[in-house]
């Protein structure tokens, strides 16, 4: 069973370029999301998604909106689009 969602974790990280990553986190923001579903959409591992995330909040585009437990809530900015 691990071995089926880490094969099913590869594809879907494969299938997304850079710029294709960066978009549909732009798109999927347009309501807050947390990292981990970011991150399962994405197929990519814990400190992936972190530091797109970080890139995104320095490019201005995206901001830590909340954080709930160890769960951070991030959503678009103004700017992002």
């Amino acid at each position: 069973m691990m071995l089926r969602a880490v094969i099913e974790r590869r594809r879907r990280r494969e299938s997304f370029g850079p710029q294709e990553r960066r978009g549909y986190v732009l798109s999927a923001l347009e309501r807050p999301r947390t990292q981990a579903e970011l991150r399962d959409a994405l197929g990519m591992s814990n400190s992936g998604i972190l530091n797109l995330l970080r890139r995104l909040e320095r490019d201005g585009l995206v901001r830590p909106a909340e954080r709930v437990a160890w769960t951070r809530v991030w959503e678009k900015t103004r700017r992002g689009g």
